[in-house]
């Protein structure tokens, strides 16, 4: 455990906070958002990506939905709600508020601690984590100058295709207990609209709206079995041509690992030189993108 990580709750989020290598000066802020698998907790992801070499704030916050924040009835609701209908009661309801209350958290933030608040904002998020980064990009009209996505997708078709593959794989035990459960994902009216809106492909023009345009690095496992390499090299080929046409190319990357599946699992690591290996290196890539890019 980090000696100098601290835990805390602003506006109602978890949000586990580590200082910048120096700490004494002032500094931007870099919000993270952690995953469903692995790391799946604010305090993992900190544990994960410390990033103290980082002359900056790093705040890990706790989803919607997710550990301190799970509903009454706990993991056997979220199951119920998953099943119920994905999007609409366990996908969007994690990212879109995660999104929505990110202003509050940030002005917390800099109430209590000595952030920089004229420079942009860095985003990390890891699997769901980023696609409510994704979501924050093209929505939120904070100023995110640097974002990495690690074990990110393109949109909400593929997210909906991964939940069918598990459902499908333990359809038989899930009948059992839920009498109710399909097998195919049953896309309403109003899921369509999420659909549309969670198409980062489609709203790839949204990106040049920023001032400056953020600087986005992909980070993703070769191995992933969640999200498929394709999927986010089909988001970045969309994104390239905007940063291109601005001169901006150096400003968007995407480096993939060897022998990463899915989760950053250190503790799976521990059995793996070449796992241990991609996770150094995945975590000195990000370190080195926020020190480059996240001050204008």
């Amino acid at each position: 455990m980090i000696s100098s990580m601290e835990s805390l709750e602003l506006a109602g989020v978890p949000v586990v906070v580590c200082p910048p290598a120096n700490p004494s000066l002032s500094a931007p802020l870099i919000v993270l958002w952690h995953g469903a698998g692995i790391p799946g907790s604010e305090e993992m992801l900190a544990e994960t990506l410390p990033l103290e070499e980082v002359q900056a704030w790093k705040a890990y916050l706790g989803l919607p939905l997710f550990g301190k924040r799970l509903p009454v009835g706990g993991t056997d609701e979220i199951t119920r709600r998953q099943l119920e209908d994905y999007v609409l009661r366990a996908l969007l309801p994690t990212i879109e508020p995660a999104m929505q209350e990110l202003p509050d958290v940030v002005r917390a933030l800099q109430a209590r601690f000595n952030i920089d608040d004229r420079e942009g904002i860095g985003l990390f998020g890891f699997s769901v984590g980023g696609l409510a980064v994704l979501l924050t990009l093209v929505e939120s009209p904070l100023r995110i100058t640097t974002a990495v996505l690690a074990g990110v997708t393109k949109d909400m078709a593929s997210v909906v295709n991964n939940y069918e593959r598990i459902v499908q794989a333990t359809y038989s035990t899930l009948k059992e207990q839920y009498p109710w459960v399909e097998k195919h994902y049953r896309w309403t009216a109003a899921s369509e609209v999420a659909k549309q809106r969670l198409d980062f492909v489609a709203r790839a023009a949204k990106m040049q709206e920023r001032k400056p345009m953020p600087a986005i690095l992909f980070l993703h496992g070769s191995q992933d079995e969640i999200f498929g390499v394709s999927d986010v090299e089909e988001l970045f080929a969309a994104l390239l041509p905007y940063y291109e046409q601005t001169n901006q190319a150096k400003r968007l990357s995407m480096q993939t690992f060897k022998h990463l599946k899915h989760d950053l699992d250190l503790e799976a690591a521990k059995s793996s030189a070449d796992m241990q290996k991609d996770l150094a290196e995945l975590q000195q890539v990000v370190g080195a993108w926020f020190t480059q890019h996240l001050n204008m």
